[in-house]
């Protein structure tokens, strides 16, 4: 098996036992399993730096970071009772 072949493997799974977790705790809020699917992504393809080097991710970041950033937005208006 390809090391790419294997990272992607592994990030899949890693992306599905969060899901699995916050699914076990209770968690019903789709904004946290879209949290943590970017947050994982970011983590795994900084750490394995396979899956950077096989395939250009610029826009994908860029797509994904924004995403996040608006969902921290979000969250931290209605915190602050703004929303």
């Amino acid at each position: 098996m390809k090391r790419t072949d294997l990272g992607v493997i592994l990030l899949t799974s890693l992306i599905i036992i969060s899901s699995i977790s916050l699914t076990l705790v209770g968690e019903s809020r789709p904004d946290v399993y879209l949290s943590m699917a970017i947050l994982i992504h970011f983590v795994y393809t900084s750490i394995d730096y396979s899956l950077r080097m096989r395939s250009s991710l610029k826009v994908i970041d860029i797509a994904l970071f924004t995403v996040f950033i608006v969902i921290v937005t979000i969250r931290v208006l209605m915190i602050l009772n703004i929303i």
